[in-house]
């Protein structure tokens, strides 16, 4: 999202990540920047979760020549705590990025006991390893102030809010893939597991087709919950009325105008830090029904970006689905302001930001 245009200005990077199975799609490519394919495996239980285990010696002669004024880490684990040690060792400043709740993340690591993985001794152990990596960090970037705050109620220092970016001009202008049905169509884009609630999604679909026979619900994305969800829509007897796109490129012109032919977009995800499919969709001008939790309120307000409902509750989800439904000229009122909120989340304004934290951080080394 933002290397390129920073490159596009001069500055090098030089990116290790863990190599996907079945090839590299969407990674950039510019003179100013190279990319380390590290070796990798997949969790047991969450194999779209890729995690790179080795460092190996190649890989290091690469960096030490590279010679690097400031080291960006992006998870608390293996290779980047090797990036952590790195930094350390030649005393360049380290920037951490905080980007998922792995208290709620729990389920998916390969732990014994289905029991240990939501227990409060768990979580209260996770915060600490948390917090023995990131102290090491010079800053800790988070995209939104609440998981801000949140971090710092755990006794986090130096966290400094630093949005993601979208691709505002793509989501905003993509033309949207034509279709001549009638029929109200509810989206939602992203990683389909199980912490995205989108079983509560599905009981609101299924409160409302009776109601609203033409309404349907577009699931675009893959990951582990995708078995569970197909056989709740056929308990619900809502098969027909939910459609698996599968995935498609994040970012891609593709998913835009995918998601720019559709009505509304329904997120039931009670832990979202920033939540980017949100920020898209209000882009491409569709309305936001959002739970309100954690970062999803942030970017709708108080019902004045989109609506809310409570998180879990599949009842007051549909009665937001069914308010928008009803209300063209509220929806009109809501998707404009939405839309004009979404412009400052560009991925260029961002990459802004983040070179002149990239310059701070460097200057004070």
């Amino acid at each position: 999202n933002y290397c390129v245009p920073l490159a596009d200005a001069g500055n090098e990077f030089l990116i290790l990540a863990p190599k996907p199975f079945g090839g590299v799609a969407n990674a950039p490519t510019h003179k100013n920047i190279e990319i380390i394919w590290l070796p990798s495996f997949p969790l047991p239980s969450y194999k779209d979760y890729l995690v790179a285990y080795l460092f190996p010696p190649s890989a290091k002669k690469k960096l030490n020549a590279f010679y690097p004024e400031v080291i960006h880490i992006h998870t608390p684990f293996f290779v980047a705590k090797q990036g952590l040690e790195y930094a350390q060792k030649k005393r360049i400043p380290a920037i951490g990025t905080f980007h998922t709740l792995l208290t709620e993340f729990l389920e998916y690591l390969p732990l014994p006991m289905k029991e240990l993985k939501k227990s409060p001794v768990m979580e209260k152990l996770t915060w600490k390893y948390l917090q023995h990596f990131y102290r090491k960090c010079t800053i800790l970037t988070t995209p939104t102030p609440a998981i801000a705050m949140e971090l710092e109620s755990h006794g986090f220092k130096r966290v400094h809010v630093l949005t993601n970016g979208i691709d505002y001009e793509l989501f905003s202008c993509v033309k949207a893939k034509k279709s001549k049905d009638k029929k109200t169509k509810l989206v939602f884009h992203g990683r389909i597991s199980f912490e995205k609630r989108l079983d509560v999604v599905l009981e609101a679909l299924s409160l409302l087709t009776e109601k609203f026979p033409q309404l349907e619900l577009h699931i675009i994305g893959n990951g582990p919950a995708e078995n569970s969800l197909k056989s709740l829509a056929h308990e619900l007897e809502i098969s027909k009325k939910v459609r698996f796109v599968g995935p498609m490129p994040s970012g891609s012109a593709a998913l835009a105008s995918e998601v720019r032919s559709k009505d509304f977009l329904v997120t039931a995800s009670p832990m979202e830090t920033q939540g980017l499919n949100v920020l898209e969709a209000m882009a491409a001008g569709l309305l936001v029904i959002g739970a309100n939790a954690r970062a999803i309120p942030i970017a709708i307000g108080k019902n004045e970006r989109g609506l809310l409902f409570e998180p879990g509750n599949a009842q007051d989800c549909a009665r937001q689905i069914e308010k928008a439904i009803k209300n063209p000229a509220l929806c009109k009122k809501l998707t404009t302001a939405a839309k004009k909120y979404s412009k400052q989340f560009d991925k260029k304004l961002v990459a802004k930001k983040l070179l002149e934290l990239y310059e701070s951080v460097a200057a004070n080394r």
